[in-house]
């Protein structure tokens, strides 16, 4: 009887315990496999494969600091509109309204996505900055393009460009094309590192400006024009029309690289200069109609590859001239004006060098001529310390009032020296100067030389 009931007991506890499981969730499902991160290398290093696609990205950037002291003596105000000097402020060291030291932190992130397809190579590329300069805040989509084959849409760095300097250049920018567009291109592939590109970019990235005076009046019958009170104003330029037509031809090859390159910009005025006389001096009886133009710029350059006497080390040069189309011989030319009151000077304005400027005893648009030439070295003297330098010379001839063919020069000096105690970390300084000069002493209205002396100190660390 004891065994039966303890088997009865048993059974009965297996159909209860069947009842309850009954009334339990299923067992969970096998868990997915996992897709980890695969290293791509078709593309070269640090390239992954976004999981789940044929994909490869390479994410990259840096964040840097900087530390910058003006040791300068300039008689006017800021040569480059970065907050060194100001409108009415000398520049001078000794000048209490002048700022002479800048601090600023940059954070960089670039994004590179590239898919092999059946037609070809499909990319994208994405560079961002963030910059706090002496706490003011600013950012940047510096460049964003998608690439298929040989096209390439977006904002990318302008086909006419070729060399853009070895060192720091952090505030002044040596006299060569160094200019982010938003752009159509397309480049026909040789071989043998041989390629042609045709290029159509937004006009508004190369425009300077087109200057004229106000205030200024002219006797026709004794052809004197009196600038007493003229205004310099730098704002003549209309809407963008025309977009700027670009083109090169380049080699890339072990030994290094070599550029030709050409392009087309207009110079449209706007309509208070076409129609209404603006910029015409007073005076004048029947102005004639100021006519809009179309400039050009042509360059070459070449860069040489030296690892006879170092890995890593290279000279590049590079000469351009233009009518009409300032940015791409210099983009950072400068020109000091003088605003006057009852014939003296009350402030310094400093504008880039204009693409042209209206006579105002004819009201003609006048084309400026400019030119540069531009160089660099750049030396290792072990992988982890190197040297560089950089030099450039930018010329042109502004047709400005009272004064024919006026020539404006700026001339840049940059010398860096940069070391990497560990992989990914940059420690440097540098010392950059400037000098912008009129030919002519008593051209009213600019200031005839001026010069700065920059020194900064920088931390960069590369990820």
């Amino acid at each position: 009887m004891k065994i039966k009931g303890v088997l009865l007991g048993m059974a009965g506890m297996v159909a209860a315990t069947g009842a309850y499981a009954a009334d339990l969730p299923a067992a969970p499902a096998a868990p997915e496999p996992v897709d980890y991160v695969r290293v791509c290398d078709a593309f070269g290093t640090g390239f992954f494969y976004i999981p789940g696609t044929e994909t490869c990205m390479k994410i990259s950037g840096y964040v840097q600091a900087e530390y910058d002291v003006g040791i300068t003596n300039g008689s006017a105000g800021s040569l480059t509109g970065s907050g060194w000097g100001g409108s009415s402020a000398s520049g001078n060291w000794s000048d209490r309204d002048s700022n002479t030291y800048r601090f600023r932190t940059r954070a960089n992130i670039r994004f590179d996505t590239r898919t092999n397809t059946e037609f070809g190579l499909l990319r994208t590329y994405t560079e961002m900055n963030w910059y706090n300069d002496d706490n003011s805040f600013s950012s940047d989509l510096d460049k964003a393009y998608i690439q298929f084959g040989g096209l390439t849409f977006g904002r990318a760095q302008s086909f006419f460009d070729f060399y853009t300097g070895v060192g720091y250049n952090s505030i002044f920018e040596p006299a060569h094309s160094d200019t982010t567009a938003n752009l159509a291109a397309y480049t026909f592939a040789f071989g043998n590192g041989l390629s042609a590109t045709a290029s159509v970019e937004d006009t508004t990235a190369r425009r300077t400006s087109i200057g004229y005076v106000t205030g200024a009046s002219y006797d026709p019958s004794t052809g004197v024009l009196d600038l007493t009170n003229a205004q310099a104003m730098t704002n003549g330029y209309g809407g963008s029309r025309i977009p700027d037509v670009v083109a090169n031809f380049r080699v890339d090859q072990a030994w290094g690289s070599a550029q030709v390159m050409a392009a087309g910009h207009q110079v449209w005025t706007s309509t208070a200069l076409e129609e209404n006389g603006a910029g015409t001096a007073t005076g004048v009886v029947d102005p004639s109609t100021t006519s809009s133009k179309y400039g050009f710029a042509v360059g070459a350059g070449v860069t040489v590859n030296m690892p006879f006497l170092a890995a890593g080390d290279n000279f590049s040069l590079q000469g351009a001239y233009a009518q009409g189309a300032v940015k791409y011989t210099a983009p950072q030319a400068t020109i000091q004006w003088v605003s006057y009151t009852n014939g003296d000077p009350t402030s310094y304005v400093t504008g880039g060098v204009p693409d042209g400027f209206i006579d105002p005893a004819t009201g003609q648009l006048k084309l400026t001529q400019s030119w540069s030439v531009a160089a660099g070295l750049q030396h290792f003297f072990t992988p982890q310390v190197y040297a560089a330098i950089d030099g450039s010379y930018f010329g042109s001839k502004v047709d400005l009032p009272g004064s024919s063919n006026s020539q404006v020069n700026n001339w840049n000096l940059t010398g860096t020296v940069g070391y990497t105690p560990v992989a990914g970390l940059e420690l440097g300084a540098a010392l950059e100067y400037i000098n912008s000069s009129a030919d002519n002493n008593d051209l009213t209205g600019i200031v005839k030389s001026d010069n700065q002396l920059i020194g900064l100190v920088r931390v960069q660390r590369n990820f």
